[in-house]
């Protein structure tokens, strides 16, 4: 599945169905090692120059979310 083709699949869900998806995607890349804390931390640090203070604060919110057991 390309780029576009992910984004197609998520285009009209909502935030919750979002969200969902994610923790479900979270947690399965968690259990084969390949997603972590520092992992997470290193892709905010990474992104977080090109985002707006509102978008800083949602991805942290995401972020320690899907870090909560």
């Amino acid at each position: 599945m390309n780029l576009n083709d992910q984004y197609e699949s998520y285009r009209g869900k909502s935030g919750d169905e979002l969200m969902q998806t994610l923790l479900k995607l979270t947690a399965e890349q968690k259990q084969t090692g390949e997603l972590n804390e520092s992992k997470m931390e290193e892709i905010y640090r990474m992104l977080a120059p090109m985002l707006s203070e509102r978008q800083k604060a949602r991805m942290r919110e995401i972020i320690d979310r899907l870090n909560t057991p």
